[in-house]
């Protein structure tokens, strides 16, 4: 979809209207194709701080959706979050504005679409794939006494991160929100070996 159709699917009159916990989960959940250049438009008009809060919200929201035991996966979406919230916090110009929406629009394609998690019934059976969107709506489902599954993000985070350079506000920010919660890496797994 293009802008004008992002704006209304959103429900949205302007960019600047961008405000709600559920436009920005529209937009990162949606089926359609949305064209990038209409994602930097709508980055464009937006406020850099309201984008940040609802980033953070939707991260921590899908967070908490996750199945027990989902370290990896866990670690990974933390990161995600950390480097989508430190680049959006700082799109002062063009350049910073378009590296924001190249990670916002990858992260959406791999969570939305081409992720793989295998999602093997308790009960026995062959596994099921989903993407990592529809993985934790199952998540949610067990949780409200659904089917209960086995969840192998393996496949799944196999996911890039950008080299992000962290402010020191980014990083103070980052360790004031922390619980406690060690946070794997990917490369951890790595340095064991």
């Amino acid at each position: 979809m293009n802008f004008e159709e992002l704006l209304e699917y959103l429900d949205l009159e302007e960019a600047s209207q961008l405000e709600y916990f559920e436009a920005m989960a529209d937009m990162i959940e949606s089926e359609e194709y949305i064209e990038q250049e209409a994602l930097y438009q709508l980055f464009e008009g937006a406020d850099n701080t309201m984008v940040a809060e609802l980033l953070d919200d939707y991260f921590e929201d899908i967070l908490e959706g996750l199945p027990d035991a989902s370290g990896e996966i866990y670690s990974l979406l933390h990161q995600i979050k950390v480097m989508l919230t430190g680049l959006s916090s700082n799109m002062e110009d063009e350049s910073e504005l378009r590296r924001f929406t190249d990670e916002f629009h990858r992260f959406r394609n791999w969570y939305s679409h081409e992720s793989e998690v295998a999602l093997t019934p308790e009960d026995g059976g062959r596994p099921i794939y989903h993407n990592v969107r529809d993985a934790i709506t199952a998540s949610r489902m067990e949780k409200l006494g659904g089917e209960k599954y086995r969840y192998d993000f393996e496949n799944a985070v196999q996911y890039e991160l950008d080299s992000y350079t962290m402010s020191f506000a980014d990083l103070a920010r980052s360790e004031e929100e922390n619980d406690g919660t060690i946070i794997f890496s990917p490369e951890d797994e790595m340095d064991e070996e």
